[in-house]
C-alpha cells in the first residue's frame, strides 16, 4: 500500500511532534512516523519525568530550609514512590498523544523509516510493510549519549544519561556523576535530596562550561550543591573502573579512586548510526557525523530538512521545539524561515534554579558588542525573604554604547518563568526599555527586575541622550 503526503516527519520526540504540528497546522498534509514510544526521549526519560522529580526534590529541599519558619517534624523522600508517579504520569501524557494529532488530522505510523529516496518512505512495522510518500521529509530521529572509553556502560552499575530515570529507581547509597554539565548538575540535585551520597565530576575548571550560564551562576550552583552536601570535583576525569557484583571501582586521573554503587555518565551526545538511510541519499554530515543544515534547517538534499539532536547545535528540548516550529513552516509552506537558537531559553532543573537566554557577557563581547551587565541581587526581595528562599540574582546583558538588549541569566526563584520577560525585552522594539515599562506584582521576583533596569536606565540616559533602543532580536525573520 502507498499513500501519499505532503510532509512526513521520521521520530515523535519533541522536535519531530512540533515539526508534524505546526506543518499540520500551516495547511499539510502529514504523517508522523515512530519506531518506538510515541514522544521521544523527552516525554519518556528526560525532560517530563525529570521536571516531575525536580519539582519534587525542590520541594523537599524549600522544606528542609523553612525549619525554624513554622514548619516542624522530619521531611524525606520516597524514591521508590516517585519513580512509581513518575512513570504513571508519562505513561497518562503519551496515551494522550494519538487524539492530539487525530484533532489535526496527522497521520500516526507506528515502524522503522528508511528512506527510498528523496519523497519515498519504507515503513516496517508489526502489521508488515507499507510505502509512503511525500513531498518533504523531516529528520527526527535525535541522538544518543556520547561514551566513555574508561568508563563503559554495562547498563546496571554504569548508566548512561538517557537511562537517567531508570537509574533513580535504584536508590543508589552512593551515585557518581562524571560530567560537569546540565545533565550532572540537574542528576546531583535529585538524587541528593532523596538521600544519596553523590560525587559529582568535572573534567574543567567550572560547571556548566559550554552553557550560555554566566560563571558567576555557575560558582553559586557549585557553592549551593556543595552546601547541599554533594561533593564536586573539579579538573578531574576517569581513567579507569572496575564493575562487580557490589559496585564500582573508579580510578580517576589524579591517581586517587573511588568507590560507588552506580556511575552515571553525563558526558555530551554523539549521532545515532544511520539506519534510515539519509547518508546514501547524499544528506551530508560534520566531522563528527551530525547532519549539517543551513539557516532554514534544509539538509544538503533538498526537501530534505532535519531538526533536533541529530543535527547537533544546543540539545534541548527546547532547541527541538524551536527547530520544529521552523522546519515545519519551511516544509509545508516551501518558506524560508531562520533558526536562531540565541532566542531559545535554556533552563537548568538543580538545587539552584537555573535559566538563560541570548547572548552572555563573553559571548556579547566576542560578538564585537561593548557589554555591559545590570546585576539585580535577590538579597533584598521581598519575596525570596517571605519564601525563605536563600539568595539569587538576575543579570541582564546589553550594549554600554547603545543600550541595545543582547541577553540574561536568571539564578534562583521562578528562574524558569522569569527568563521569558527577558527574552520579550530581547524581542521588543524598546529592548531594555520594556522592562522598566511594565507594572509588577507585589511581592514578586520580577519586581526586582523593573525596579533595577529603571534606576539603570535612569543613569543611562543621562549621560547617553541619542540610544538605539530594539532589542537585539526585534527585527523581522
Amino acid at each position: 500500500m502507498s499513500r501519499g503526503y505532503d510532509v512526513a516527519v521520521i521520530g515523535c520526540g519533541a522536535g519531530g511532534y512540533q515539526a508534524a504540528v505546526t506543518a499540520a497546522r500551516c495547511g499539510a498534509r502529514v504523517v508522523l512516523i515512530e519506531r518506538e514510544g510515541a514522544g521521544g526521549a523527552c516525554l519518556n526519560r528526560a525532560c517530563v519525568p525529570k521536571k516531575a522529580l525536580a519539582h519534587a526534590a525542590s520541594v523537599l529541599a524549600q522544606a528542609r530550609a523553612l525549619k525554624g519558619h513554622g514548619l516542624t517534624g522530619a521531611v524525606s523522600g520516597d524514591a521508590g514512590a516517585m519513580r512509581a508517579y513518575e512513570e504513571a504520569l508519562v505513561a497518562d501524557l503519551r496515551r494522550g498523544l494519538p487524539q492530539r494529532l487525530k484533532a489535526l488530522s496527522i497521520d500516526l505510523v507506528t515502524g522503522h523509516a528508511r528512506l527510498m529516496g528523496p519523497h519515498a518512505i519504507r515503513v516496517t512495522g508489526a502489521h508488515g510493510e507499507s510505502r509512503l510518500e511525500a513531498h518533504r521529509v523531516i529528520l527526527a530521529v535525535g541522538a544518543q549519549p556520547r561514551s566513555l572509553p574508561a568508563c563503559p556502560v554495562d547498563g546496571d552499575r554504569v548508566v548512561a544519561a538517557d537511562r537517567l530515570m531508570a537509574l533513580f529507581g535504584t536508590e543508589p547509597r552512593r551515585l557518581l556523576c562524571v560530567g560537569g554539565g546540565a545533565t550532572g548538575a540537574e542528576a546531583a540535585f535529585l538524587f541528593r535530596e532523596f538521600g544519596s551520597e553523590v560525587t559529582l565530576a568535572a573534567r574543567g575548571p567550572r560547571l556548566l562550561a559550554r552553557s550560555p550560564v554566566s560563571e558567576r551562576a555557575a560558582r553559586l550552583l557549585e557553592q549551593r550543591l556543595v552546601a547541599s552536601g554533594v561533593t564536586v570535583e573539579k579538573g578531574v576525569s576517569v581513567d579507569a573502573t572496575r564493575v562487580d557484583a557490589a559496585g564500582v571501582t573508579v580510578r580517576f586521573n589524579d591517581g586517587r579512586e573511588g568507590r560507588f554503587d552506580r556511575v552515571l555518565v553525563a558526558v555530551g551526545s554523539m549521532p545515532r548510526a544511520d539506519d534510515i538511510g539519509y547518508r546514501a541519499l547524499g544528506v551530508q554530515c560534520d566531522a563528527e557525523g551530525f547532519v549539517a543544515t543551513r539557516e532554514t534547517l534544509e539538509t544538503s538534499v533538498p526537501g530534505i530538512y532535519a531538526v533536533g539532536d541529530m543535527k547537533g547545535g544546543p540539545m534541548t528540548a527546547a532547541a527541538a521545539l524551536h527547530d520544529g516550529r521552523i522546519a515545519g513552516e519551511n516544509a509545508a509552506l516551501g518558506g524560508h524561515r531562520r533558526r536562531n537558537y540565541h532566542q531559545v531559553p535554556m533552563v537548568i532543573d538543580s538545587i539552584l534554579p537555573l535559566a538563560a537566554v541570548g547572548l552572555s557577557e563573553d559571548m556579547a563581547e566576542r560578538a564585537g558588542f561593548a557589554p555591559e551587565v545590570v546585576y539585580i541581587p535577590y538579597g533584598g526581595s521581598v519575596k525570596a525573604r517571605t519564601q525563605g528562599a536563600a539568595p539569587g540574582f538576575i543579570e541582564i546583558v546589553h550594549d554600554e554604547e547603545t543600550g541595545q538588549m543582547l541577553g540574561g541569566c536568571i539564578a534562583g526563584g521562578s528562574a524558569d518563568e522569569l527568563v521569558h520577560l527577558v527574552l520579550a525585552a530581547c524581542r521588543s522594539p524598546r529592548g531594555l526599555w520594556s522592562l522598566a515599562d511594565l507594572d509588577y506584582a507585589h511581592p514578586s521576583y520580577g519586581e526586582e527586575l523593573g525596579a533595577a533596569v529603571s534606576a539603570h536606565l535612569a543613569g543611562f540616559m543621562r549621560t547617553q541622550p541619542t540610544v538605539f533602543r530594539p532589542g537585539i532580536y526585534a527585527a523581522a525573520d
